[in-house]
């Protein structure tokens, strides 16, 4: 190379330190980098936890797990919040999710009989925490009465959660669709693809079925087509989780998509992060 218009190395030292080189070529300068084309995560669907998942930990150990594996959604489940906790404790957990950078998306699952007070009592917890969905088991003969008192709550959803065999409430989420439908359209419900599954019933012709009324998702997978199936990460197991997720897409479904990782409670941070790499891998095209 010709040294005509070359520059010793002291000189431009000294250059640099004067922050005269901008205008010099750059080694790098002529070279191109692949940059991945943004987009938005999870294809706009708001993937999250229901802090179920995390029971066993500590809500600032949930919170940095969900920063370290970057979600941030999450729905609160009342071991890290009691239900009989005052306002101003509600306050400072909403406070601590949200500058801990999560979107507070609900609250449950929560456990609800045919007794006003208890309703307003949940529906009260919900508020106070900012959150506007609260995601409900209730006994059958407590639903007009929670659809009564849901008048007073202008800004709050209801999402009744189905759990499958045992569940004498609610098994199926079209049993809660049933119930829910000819009531106030903020009356919906959680489907749970997990305990849809152990019902034997598709996850998917469900999500279909009560897209009108969906309010809430819990994601889990199983070994195998049992009432008594053990739980794995998601991805694993013999639930159609793609195919799931595509339906969620293409409904554009608007609200939480919430894995609860039963598995594994002492440490459920490497289930979690195998499951939303899972998610991720199916959602990446």
């Amino acid at each position: 190379m010709s040294d005509e218009h070359s520059i010793p190395r002291r000189e431009a030292l000294k250059l640099a330190a004067l922050g005269l080189t901008s205008g010099l070529p750059s080694p790098a300068s002529s070279k191109t980098f692949a940059v991945k084309p943004s987009s938005r995560p999870f294809q706009g669907l708001k993937l999250g936890i229901t802090s179920y998942t995390t029971r066993k930990l500590s809500l600032d150990q949930t919170i940095a797990a969900l920063e370290r594996l970057e979600i941030g959604y999450i729905s609160i489940k009342d071991f890290h919040l009691a239900m009989d906790s005052t306002p101003a404790e509600r306050r400072i957990v909403a406070q601590k999710v949200k500058e801990g950078g999560l979107t507070l998306m609900g609250c449950g699952v929560i456990g609800l009989k045919n007794d006003a007070a208890q309703i307003r009592h949940a529906f009260d917890y919900c508020k106070d925490l900012g959150s506007s969905i609260a995601v409900i088991a209730p006994t059958t003969d407590a639903v007009p009465t929670i659809g009564r008192i849901l008048r007073e709550y202008p800004d709050l959803l209801v999402a009744i959660h189905n759990h499958g065999p045992g569940d004498e409430q609610f098994p199926s989420p079209m049993d809660a669709y049933r119930a829910v439908k000819s009531l106030d359209a903020r009356m919906g419900l959680c489907v749970d693809v997990g305990h849809t599954f152990r019902w034997a019933e598709d996850p998917v012709a469900a999500l279909k079925a009560v897209r009108s009324r969906l309010y809430d998702v819990h994601l889990k997978d199983f070994a195998e087509a049992s009432a008594r199936a053990a739980t794995v990460p998601v991805g694993r197991g013999l639930i159609e989780i793609p195919a799931i997720l595509r339906t969620l897409v293409e409904q554009k479904y608007a609200y939480h998509v919430a894995l609860e990782w039963e598995g594994e409670a002492d440490d459920p941070i490497p289930g979690m992060a195998e499951s939303f790499g899972f998610i991720r891998g199916v959602l990446s095209g």
